[in-house]
């Protein structure tokens, strides 16, 4: 069974690291579409001995204008290739570790229970990498990115935030599974606030979402959740270039023991601790005050 990461990007040198590094483990391979990037983003992905495809979109036009388009050519990429099932995401997320541990599992239950279509829940860090948001607009929601390809993919009519998979799978038997996708660009006010702008601009009149975007800034009846014990998600610290220079994938050993790509060497810089990996959703001073008044 071949389980493709799929991923569509623009100047996304920030994010991309890290999600290189948490998913390339799991998956036997990643295909990327560039959509006119202009930093390293192309760089980055063509370091990474797991992708194996770079397409390249170079119409320049607004943020999202060929969603829908990348996507249908990622798909039919990825069945070009050779892939059975596909797991979709953006730059800026991050999956549950213990969902991807049993990634392959989930798509065996699929195959022998006819349930081609897997859901995770989004959810949205804010102000914090191990708390999410659990009101309003911004709370957790069910998506599709992990699906078996259909005999045939045809292209959805054009529109942002329509589902990664093709019209053939719209009635497709799917199941929900108790596993999070965090969003990590809603985690910063100044992130949220530039995600408002971009949305408002490109789709001034709420044509491809009738809620609007005003909840990405709204902060009524704010209520955050902290990440569950053993439900968090590896990810590599954020170095921004005005602090510690370029944003890049550490390989070297972790305790998860995976090792580093040679091809990456021109990224990596010594371990350190602004470099190594992080597994976050533990609070782990609450968990020792817990223990320490049981203990008592």
């Amino acid at each position: 069974m071949n389980i493709f990461g799929l991923i569509s990007v623009r100047n996304e040198e920030r994010y991309l690291p890290g999600f290189l590094y948490h998913l390339a483990p799991y998956v036997n391979a990643i295909i990327a579409l560039d959509d006119c990037s202009t930093d390293d983003t192309v760089d980055i992905l063509r370091s990474e001995p797991k992708v194996i495809s770079v397409l390249r979109e170079e119409r320049s036009s607004p943020a999202h204008a060929h969603e829908v388009s990348n996507r249908h050519r990622l798909l039919m990429e990825a069945a070009r290739l050779g892939a059975d099932w596909v797991l979709c995401a953006d730059a800026d997320e991050r999956f549950e570790e213990r969902f991807l541990r049993r990634l392959r599992a989930e798509a065996r239950i699929g195959d022998k229970r006819g349930v081609p279509v897997r859901l995770l829940k989004i959810v949205n860090l804010w102000n914090s990498p191990n708390h999410y948001r659990v009101d309003g607009g911004c709370k957790p929601r069910r998506t599709a990115r992990l699906f078996r390809l259909p005999a045939t993919i045809t292209r959805r009519d054009p529109g942002m935030h329509q589902p990664w998979f093709p019209p053939e799978m719209q009635h497709a038997p799917r199941a929900n599974m108790r596993a999070n996708v965090y969003h990590l660009r809603m985690m910063e006010r100044r992130d949220r606030e530039a995600r408002f702008e971009k949305f408002r601009s490109i789709d001034p009149d709420n044509r491809d979402q009738a809620m609007g975007y005003g909840h990405l800034i709204d902060e009524s009846g704010l209520t955050l959740k902290r990440i569950p014990l053993g439900r968090g998600y590896v990810d590599l610290p954020e170095k921004r270039r005005s602090d510690f220079g370029r944003t890049v994938p550490s390989r070297g050993r972790s305790f998860f023991g995976w090792r580093k790509p040679a091809k990456l060497a021109k990224w990596i810089k010594p371990e350190s601790a602004f470099n190594a990996p992080e597994f976050l959703g533990f609070d782990f001073i609450a968990i020792f005050a817990d223990w320490r008044q049981r203990s008592s």
